[in-house]
């Protein structure tokens, strides 16, 4: 095995495991091309053809999505960070990684005692009247308690599997570093950016394995919404929160999904899509796993929302950008709404803008005329999300975010309104809230600044335009520009003078000594030949050493 992987590496082990699954869910070819390939085992079969894999049949989206559910947590964590990217990843991966879910034995009683034991302090365990050791629900980071706490407060608790965070940062140092090995290695991986998306995945793991920034990011959208009243967020009971347990108090009702069908649905679905564009245009910073699973009809009709461990802030710019894009949209205005959509891509060719609007509008034009219940306005964005990042115009990770919260609530809307489009319901939302009021307020916030920046520069001016003229008259005043570009070209210049006037030296020298050792003969003439090899070696000396610099500097070509 190199020595490179050894460096890279303090648990080697584990990273061959991880080699070693992939290969046996058919990706050894792939494997082979990169230095990991000398982490592969030896097996019996091993001159037998990949194909005779007894996962061979299976698609190899369907491989990875199982290679990925064997390798444990993090890996189940990537694939549905992976599945969020469909701008990115064929449709067949993505369905693949979607399906894929946490299949975990639920902690036993006495871990979840020791961790409760070693979080809380014992006078907050007493005021535990109930604890339900059967979890309500379990996943691979941590797993949810009902209680009942002195005084009659129904509570949940969230309880943090032990060590999980060792061996999830374990698996992120792992996965950094095989990223950066297929990104050199497998060319055809460079569109997807893998240490970009591990990268992500870090972050987003990070955040998920802190409870106590959920109970921050719970918290704030309470306050958002406590005065709504149609809308519940559950209460965080602070002192028994920790970075590793998470309490709230407990919302009781039945969960949207696809198959129930709830009365007064259709009013909660519009609450729900008002709430999410709330959270987005007026707040900045939204739900980004808003599925029906997280949503619930309260048994007083109220709609609850669960579940804030991944919140996406997003920034005014992108904001305003988006909210004129939708509302050109509905207008029919296509033009615009593809140039404020490119807008919104991390483009590093300016040139390809208006091509890709081109396709945009296109794509747009064919959509735009159809059907209500043919209309999928978030598959769409996506689709044309997928367009640019193959022209090398990616959007950032937070819009594609949106994009998929997009599609689950137009998914879960058409789950009680086949008819249902959330263009219309963001439309009339923005006219409701005045669109234009979006940016009128965010006038209103930073006029003051501006005014206040403004009176200080006015104040100033006279004394700095009294200075300047001084200057002036004096004969003192001196611009000063500095370019980069400018200054490598002089600093080029002077190298090639100076290696113009070495090669004549040398011509001179070399014409010189051919002169004094040109065979005359006597005692001067001996004197002079002698000077002239000198001559001779300092020219090869120095000869020598001008191609070594030309070819030291890469510019010998």
């Amino acid at each position: 095995m190199p020595s490179s992987i050894l460096q890279k590496f303090r648990n080697v082990g584990r990273l061959t495991h991880i080699v070693n699954i992939l290969a046996r869910y058919g990706f050894k070819r792939e494997i082979q091309r990169t230095e990991l390939g000398d982490l592969l085992q030896s097996t019996n079969s091993e001159n037998s053809s990949q194909e005779q894999s007894p996962n061979y049949h299976f698609s190899r989206a369907k491989r990875l999505a199982m290679a990925f559910e064997e390798l444990g947590p993090t890996f189940v964590k990537l694939a549905q960070l992976l599945s969020a990217r469909e701008d990115l990843l064929p449709k067949s991966y993505v369905e693949e990684f979607k399906r894929l879910c946490d299949k975990v034995k639920p902690i036993n009683k006495e871990i979840i005692e020791k961790t409760l034991e070693n979080e809380l302090p014992a006078h907050l365990l007493e005021e535990i009247e109930f604890f339900d050791f059967n979890p309500i629900g379990s996943a691979s980071i941590g797993q949810v308690h009902k209680a009942l706490l002195k005084g009659g407060s129904s509570v949940v608790f969230k309880i943090q599997r032990p060590d999980i965070d060792i061996a999830i940062n374990n698996d992120l140092a792992i996965l950094m570093t095989i990223a950066s090995i297929l990104e050199t290695a497998l060319p055809e991986l460079k569109l997807l950016r893998p240490t970009i998306i591990v990268a992500e995945l870090r972050r987003s793991l990070l955040n998920e394995l802190d409870y106590s920034r959920e109970a921050a990011n719970t918290e704030r959208m309470r306050q958002f919404f406590k005065n709504h009243e149609n809308i519940h967020i559950p209460v965080i009971n602070y002192k028994f929160c920790t970075s590793k347990i998470l309490c709230m108090s407990e919302v009781t009702g039945k969960k949207f999904t696809e198959s129930n069908i709830i009365d007064g649905g259709h009013n909660l679905v519009k609450i729900a899509v008002e709430a999410f564009l709330d959270m987005t245009f007026q707040f900045g910073i939204f739900h980004g796993d808003l599925h029906p699973g997280n949503l619930i009809k309260m048994d007083d009709g109220k709609l609850g929302i669960l579940d804030f461990g991944l919140t996406v802030r997003l920034k005014r710019d992108l904001r305003n950008t988006l909210a004129f894009m939708f509302y050109s949209l509905s207008k029919h205005d296509i033009e615009t709404c593809a140039r404020l959509f490119v807008e919104l891509t991390e483009k590093d060719d300016l040139t390809l803008s208006s091509q890709l609007e081109s396709e945009i509008s296109e794509i747009l034009d064919n959509i735009i005329s159809l059907p209500i219940q043919d209309l999928h306005l978030g598959r769409t964005l996506m689709r044309i999300a997928r367009i640019s990042a193959n022209r090398n115009a990616p959007l950032e990770r937070d819009l594609i975010l949106f994009f998929r919260a997009l599609i689950a609530l137009e998914t879960f809307g058409r789950s009680v309104d086949p008819k249902f489009q959330i263009l219309n319901f963001a439309t009339e939302y923005y006219e409701k809230n005045s669109l234009f009021q979006f940016d009128k307020k965010w006038f209103e916030r930073n006029i003051g600044l501006a005014m206040h920046d403004s009176g200080a520069f006015i104040k100033d001016l006279p004394i700095t335009l009294r200075i300047l003229a001084k200057k002036l008259q004096s004969g003192t005043l001196a611009f000063q520009f500095k370019s980069e570009d400018i200054i490598f070209l002089t600093r080029e210049l002077d190298r090639a003078s100076n290696r113009l006037s070495l090669a004549i030296l040398l011509g001179s020298i070399v014409l010189g000594s051919s002169i004094a050792t040109y065979g005359k003969q006597g005692k001067l003439y001996d004197f002079l030949a002698t000077f002239g090899l000198i001559g001779f070696g300092t020219a090869v000396i120095l000869g020598l050493w001008l191609i070594i610099g030309i070819i030291r500097s890469g510019r010998f070509k």
